[in-house]
């Protein structure tokens, strides 16, 4: 038995290559590895370019590897949600996805949709090889393991699947009126929120179309009447090593108690004259300083746009429903396979595929963790902080970057049982506003006056009723209206090397 699960990559100026080191030492880094790795593909991430890219950059590697694996290529919206919510998903030893944040949200919650839930969740860690526009959990789990992401995300991200070593990652229970989420990225009111939906339009430019889209938004600036609450995270936390860690000037600290455990019902289912300076909470727990400068992130490599070998046809659709929609291609061959023919493409046809579902179910049941909140629609108790009136943003994070080039919360680590809530009130300067903007790529947005970081363990958004506007959870839009989360610790395992 060959022993595998090593790779040193040996590098030049002109080219790169790998070559496997094994060691009997590492073979209980992913238990079961003698299983395949089931793969579900969006083709129309990002791009749109997902399928040509794991053919000629993730395939070779896995091959190399000896990483055997069978992929799926997704249909139509929830399709992975469907899939993994209906399929032995034990025969694999992980679940590998290949797009963007979309398509995570998707696995996430077909996974709770499992009255299996616990155990799934713990025997199958999640991958992610970054094709889409956001990827902002690809890069979150870089930058937890300290790997050069930005010179090649893709490498990076398929030897994390390659070593396959678990590390646990929060996730938060997000509940509106209608339904039972869980995200493991973040929940928007406002303004990024906006640019996230309305900057679909431009998904074929990739990034860039988030930064054009502020740019619109800051031009033609909107706020949002409500009320904001959140029950502040009670627990010292551990001063930041290396270069992300933030300190800002003193201000209160919030009053912290205990809120008392009940069961949330949700499984049924005008401007202010003056802006007070930048108040985060960083600095009620320790004072270091931010750096003043992060190198920017360089993007997806050049070499993206290389010309495979093979010709692959790919479905379009007239519209899409979602930030990373699915449709499929309509080939039922496949150009996949490893070493030895172990890995293969699967292809359903129609009466199974109809066996999904068309991923419009409405009454979708969902299991996991109760929650320990009051319902959406009672009074909260007095220990949770009240925030009422006019609102430029409202955004949660429990990851250090939103996109690849987004470092939203520095202070984030992959498990710590902390919500990062950021909060923007009416007043702000759109010079302000544009500096919080342009600090987003190394997170020095958290020095701008009007902004607040507060860590949480939960949150409640309640819209003012008449106002329109967007909901979004780790890039979904979600119905409008009342929302609240609470996180959960170490619910999911991620790969990572």
């Amino acid at each position: 038995m060959v022993h595998r699960s090593k790779i040193k990559l040996i590098s030049n100026d002109a080219t790169a290559s790998w070559r496997l080191i094994r060691s009997p030492s590492d073979r209980q880094t992913c238990p079961g590895e003698d299983r395949k790795l089931l793969v579900l593909l969006n083709p129309k991430s990002g791009p749109g370019r997902a399928r040509e890219t794991f053919q000629r950059r993730v395939h070779p590697i896995l091959s190399e590897a000896e990483k055997s694996y069978e992929i799926h290529i997704t249909k139509y919206p929830n399709y992975a949600r469907d899939f993994v919510r209906s399929k032995d998903i034990y025969q694999w030893s992980g679940l590998l996805m290949v797009g963007g944040d979309g398509i995570i949200f998707e696995v996430v919650n077909g996974l709770f949709e499992r009255p299996d839930w616990e155990k799934a969740m713990n025997q199958l860690p999640l991958g992610i090889i970054p094709c889409g526009s956001g990827n902002g959990l690809a890069k979150s789990i870089a930058h937890a393991a300290q790997e050069p992401f930005d010179l090649n995300p893709m490498l990076i991200s398929t030897l994390s699947v390659v070593k396959c070593r678990k590390t646990p990652m929060d996730l938060v229970r997000v509940e509106t009126r209608n339904q039972i989420l869980f995200s493991f990225l973040s929940v928007g009111w406002g303004l990024l929120s906006d640019i996230d939906i309305e900057s679909e339009k431009l998904r074929a430019i990739g990034g860039q179309r988030f930064t054009i889209w502020s740019l619109a938004r800051l031009i033609g600036l909107r706020t949002y009447k409500g009320k904001v609450s959140f029950l502040p995270y009670d627990k010292p936390i551990p001063k930041e090593n290396g270069t992300t860690g933030n300190g800002f000037q003193k201000d209160r600290q919030p009053d912290i108690g205990k809120i008392s455990h009940s069961k949330s019902y949700g499984d049924q289912l005008d401007r202010y004259s003056t802006i007070c300076e930048s108040r985060s909470y960083h600095d009620a727990i320790d004072g270091d300083q931010i750096p003043d400068a992060q190198e920017r992130i360089n993007g997806l490599d050049a070499n993206v746009d290389e010309v495979i070998t093979e010709s692959l046809s790919l479905e379009t659709g007239n519209h899409r429903r979602r930030l990373d929609s699915f449709y499929s291609v309509t080939s039922k061959k496949s150009t996949y396979y490893s070493t030895g023919g172990l890995s293969s493409y699967q292809s359903f046809s129609e009466s199974q595929s109809a066996e999904l579902g068309s991923g419009e179910s409405e009454n979708r049941i969902m299991y996991g963790p109760a929650s320990t909140l009051p319902a959406l629609t009672a009074a909260l108790p007095s220990t949770w902080t009240q925030v009422e009136g006019d609102f430029i943003m409202v955004h949660a994070s429990y990851q250090t970057h939103l996109g690849q080039d987004f470092l939203f919360a520095p202070r984030a680590k992959l498990a710590d049982g902390v919500i990062w809530l950021l909060v923007i009130r009416a007043g702000i300067t759109r010079a302000h506003l544009l500096q919080f903007l342009l600090g987003l790529s190394n997170g020095s947005h958290l020095n701008c006056p009007g902004v607040e970081m507060i860590p949480v363990k939960a949150f409640r958004i309640e819209p003012a009723e008449g106002m329109i506007g967007y909901l979004t959870v780790d890039g979904e839009a979600v119905d409008y209206g009342p929302l609240q989360a609470e996180v959960f610790p170490s619910l999911a395992n991620v790969m990572s090397t």
